[in-house]
Formats: structure tokens, C-alpha cells, sequence
């Protein structure tokens, strides 16, 4: 029966040579279908086996080493597994994104994050997460990283965050530490995270009794401003069915009041501006930007310029 044994094969810690993985941009696919073992990062050598059952738990890559022991090469490597003199396990990964932003950065690191990158190659040593126990490709060579040439591959921190600066934007002391910083955006992001979704679930809910072309415009309003959007559902609510009298003495639809454009005559107050529109009338907004792209961009580029509404 063959040797299996569960590795760690990755996590999100700050490694010895001042940077960090990002565990869900580790790509997998490639992987899944072949990622060999080896002892060292020594790609030239036979593999000792491969890697199953690949999975990411609480930020962490795992994986499964499959070793048949057909060999004594391989049941030498096993015994040592067993015995405890080989423990860890680390990647060969291609990097692909780099990020020195201050979101992805941890204390104590003195490189970017590699936030995406592909699996290639896993191996098993006796010093993980240290010297010589992580590899990269770098001009499609494979470098077993170590004080000589980490240099050459791990891009630099463009510059030292200001973490004053950060600190007082986050509404904290200018002294607060590093993780005091990254808790305050940390924070903001679940604040944020929370927000978008209870927002999707009030227009969602919102939009259930309309009907279909009330709901076409309903959801052009939600996309720049659901506020106007939820007002226009009220609005829906009182006239369902009738808006506006038409110019043939009959009624009219909101869709047809809409389109006729009736709550917003042509002025030269400036009613018909972007800045008006917005604050004031969003149902017309809406139509112009649907019907009358070409309008539409010349109100947005007049606002842009600082055209507002005076009255």
C-alpha cells in the first residue's frame, strides 16, 4: 500500500524572506490535474511522488503525499517522514501579481505580497518557510530562493507606508501600531462587506411588486442612486397604474410618463441639467441615460465642468 501522509504545504504567514502568499490566488488547476513531489526543490531528480486531495482550510494550502515505496530511495525518504527528520512541506510557485499595498501587508514584512500565483511543483523539506525552502520561477528557470539570490526575483516595497498618515485617516492615534491599523481596516472592510449586502437584500426586496418595465427602470436608478430608486418605488406604490394625464386626454403609464418626460419640462432655469436631474427628478434621469446616451454624456461632461442648477 502506498505511503499518505496530509502536508502543509502553504500559508499566509510572513515567510523568512519578507513576503507572503495570498492562499486564495494560489491557482490550482494545473495542479490538480499533475503536481509532482520532490525532496528540496531538486526538480532534476525523479519525483518521489505526487500531491492529492489539494484544499485550502483556514488560509492554509494542504495537500496529501502519495509515496508508493517501490524503491529504497523512496522508502528511505518515507522512513524519515515516519521518524520525524523530514516535517515540512513548501511550494515552487510562478508569480504572476505582486502587491505592496497596504491592505495585503502584515507587520514585519520588508517585501510585497505575491497575491497571485500558479502551483507547479511541491516539495518536501526539512526547513520549511527557511532558506532554501521556497522556489519561484524567474525567466522560466526555477530558483530555490536563498540569501544570495532572493533579490533578484522578490520585487522591492516601492516605499514605506505612512503609517501616520494611515493611522490619523482611520481615525486612530497617530502612534497606533501596525495592527491596530490593520484591525481599523479590517473593520471597515466587514463594515463595508455588511453594507453591500444588506443593500442588495432592501432593492431586492423593494422591487418584487413591480412590474417588468418598472422594474427595468427600478434597477437603472439602483445603480447609481438607490435612494431615488426606493422613492421611485414609492412612487410606484401610490399611482400604480396611472401617472400623469397623457396629451390625448387619456392616462398614461408611468413607463409612457416616463417617456414623454413629464416631470421635467424644459426650462432655462437649468431643470434639465445633470445636477437638477440627480437631486430632483432621477426617474428622468434614468430615461435619458437608457433612451438618450449622447444627451446623457453631455449632461455628465457638463457637470463634470461644475455646471449645478441655480434657480
Amino acid at each position: 500500500m502506498a505511503f499518505k501522509k496530509t502536508f502543509v504545504l502553504s500559508d499566509e504567514t510572513v515567510n523568512s524572506y519578507g513576503f507572503r502568499i495570498i492562499t486564495a490566488g494560489i491557482r490550482l488547476d494545473n495542479a490538480r490535474k499533475n503536481l509532482p513531489c520532490f525532496y528540496d526543490h531538486k526538480t532534476w531528480e525523479i519525483p518521489l511522488g505526487h500531491w492529492e486531495n489539494l484544499r485550502v482550510e483556514n488560509n492554509r494550502l494542504l495537500g496529501d503525499l502519495i509515496i508508493n515505496g517501490d524503491n529504497d530511495r523512496e522508502k528511505s525518504y518515507i522512513n524519515k517522514i515516519e521518524n520525524g527528520d523530514i516535517k515540512g512541506a513548501s511550494i515552487g510557485a510562478d508569480p504572476i501579481t505582486w502587491s505592496d499595498s497596504p491592505m495585503v501587508l502584515n507587520q514585519g514584512q520588508t517585501r510585497p505580497t505575491l497575491t497571485e500565483c500558479d502551483l507547479f511543483e511541491a516539495s518536501i523539506t526539512p526547513l520549511p518557510g527557511n532558506t532554501g525552502a521556497l522556489a519561484l520561477k524567474h525567466k522560466e528557470n526555477l530558483v530555490t530562493l536563498s540569501a544570495n539570490n532572493s533579490n533578484d526575483i522578490i520585487p522591492q516595497l516601492k516605499k514605506e507606508p505612512n503609517m501616520k498618515a494611515i493611522a490619523l485617516k482611520l481615525d486612530l492615534k497617530e502612534d497606533a501600531t501596525e495592527g491596530d491599523i490593520l484591525q481599523a481596516i479590517g473593520n471597515i472592510q466587514l463594515s463595508k462587506t455588511n453594507a453591500e449586502a444588506m443593500n442588495a437584500t432592501v432593492l431586492a426586496e423593494a422591487q418584487k411588486d413591480l412590474k417588468e418595465d418598472q422594474k427595468e427602470i427600478f434597477v437603472s436608478l439602483s445603480k447609481t442612486d438607490p435612494v431615488q430608486a426606493l422613492k421611485y418605488v414609492q412612487m410606484c406604490k401610490i399611482t400604480p397604474d396611472v401617472a400623469a394625464p397623457a396629451a390625448n386626454g387619456k392616462t398614461a403609464t408611468i413607463a409612457e410618463m416616463i417617456k414623454l418626460g413629464k416631470e421635467t419640462p424644459a426650462s432655462t432655469e437649468g431643470k434639465n441639467s445633470y445636477d437638477y436631474l440627480q437631486k430632483h427628478n432621477a426617474v428622468e434621469l434614468a430615461r435619458i441615460q437608457k433612451e438618450e446616451p449622447e444627451k446623457y454624456a453631455q449632461l455628465a461632461r457638463e457637470y463634470g465642468q461644475g455646471v449645478r442648477y441655480k434657480s
